[in-house]
């Protein structure tokens, strides 16, 4: 992340202990111009209004709508209804998808739910809200039912058959292998986990059972392309794609990408894989993080890039370990991602041709 674009949300989560302070100065600020927005001012959602005014609809943008809603409800109905007043709502969640399925990580409620794409209905897949034993700061789906946990509390990584602990990896012999785990993720099949360490600046590879495959120094994708891993190089107008792997671990380039002449690069995500293509999206300003431009994703194959713009999505305050996900069912390929609202998390996607 650059330092620009962590002051830019850092002003906007900020923001939000001073709403009560705030909401005599809105009548105001409706007579501002909106292509000088004074985002140090705004709440959320008069933020996104000004935005919307700076970008307006076009014909050529991904299209955005309702999928599902992860409600605030009692537990075990739903996510926890201190997020609903965005009292814990800071300790994030964790969006992932797993064929048809989208995922949501509650981590305040230590809980998993699923919403099923064919049947429509939401359940819950994991939890330990009752005991409150295992600190849930990351999850993967492994194959045969299997369950990855990534747990600071103890620095480990917990791997779970059915509801019983099958194996805790934190040791390779005498070594301690995590100081803090950012993230854990599976392959498209179950077969394999990545895993980033912020603690020692490091990335693990385990097979679904939990042996260590292999490991590289620095930060990846929490996304598997094929066998290799993706790093993102992120620039003030550049961002070079590049991918690793056990076999080659120095960086190879997949593709290259510029903003445009006037914008600068706020940030990039890997949103996902499908038939060789990778999915990126960036978020650009016209000059500076105040000044937010379309989102871009760009869908890379063969070297080759492929631009679609979109509105992007500034709520800050749903902090996320991957923003954006590349879902597949049966009507094709849908970017998704969440966002907060009254009754609960709202997942929200856009049809993506990745032809």
């Amino acid at each position: 992340m650059t330092d620009k674009n962590f002051r830019f949300r850092f002003r906007v989560i900020m923001l939000l202990g001073l709403i009560s302070i705030m909401l005599g100065g809105f009548q105001a600020m409706a007579q501002l111009d909106p292509s000088n927005p004074p985002t140090d001012d705004l709440d959320y959602e008069e933020f996104q209004k000004k935005v919307a005014a700076m970008l307006p609809a076009q014909p050529d943008l991904l299209k955005f709508s309702t999928i599902c809603v992860f409600s605030f409800a009692p537990w075990p109905e739903g996510i926890g209804q201190a997020g609903a007043s965005f009292e814990e709502a800071f300790r994030g969640y964790s969006l992932k998808v797993d064929q048809e399925k989208i995922l949501l990580l509650d981590r305040s409620g230590r809980t998993i739910f699923s919403y099923d794409g064919r049947s429509k209905k939401q359940k819950m897949v994991a939890t330990d809200h009752q005991k409150g034993s295992l600190q849930f700061d990351d999850f993967a789906m492994l194959r045969d039912g299997r369950l990855a946990v990534a747990d600071n509390s103890r620095n480990e990584l917990l791997i779970f058959a059915g509801n019983r602990l099958d194996k805790r990896l934190g040791f390779d012999g005498d070594r301690i292998l995590f100081r803090h785990i950012d993230f854990v993720e599976s392959d498209r099949l179950g077969m394999n986990l990545v895993l980033f360490d912020s603690g020692r600046n490091r990335t693990f590879v385990f097979g679904h059972r939990g042996n260590l495959a292999w490991e590289t120094e620095g930060n990846v994708e929490p996304c598997f392309y094929g066998n290799s891993l993706v790093r993102l190089e992120k620039g003030d107008k550049t961002l070079n794609i590049n991918r690793l792997s056990d076999i080659t671990r120095t960086p190879v380039g997949v593709a290259d990408y510029t903003c445009e002449p006037a914008n600068i690069i706020l940030d990039a995500w890997l949103a996902g894989t499908f038939a060789g293509h990778l999915a990126v999206v960036v978020y650009e300003g016209h000059g500076d993080e105040d000044h937010p431009d379309y989102a871009r994703l760009l869908l890379i194959k063969d070297g080759k890039v492929t631009v679609h713009r979109f509105m992007p999505n500034l709520d800050f305050r749903l902090p996320l370990l991957t923003p954006y996900r590349l879902l597949f069912d049966r009507s094709g390929a849908r970017l998704i991602t969440a966002r907060l609202s009254p009754q609960g998390i709202e997942i929200i996607g856009a049809p993506v041709s990745l032809k």
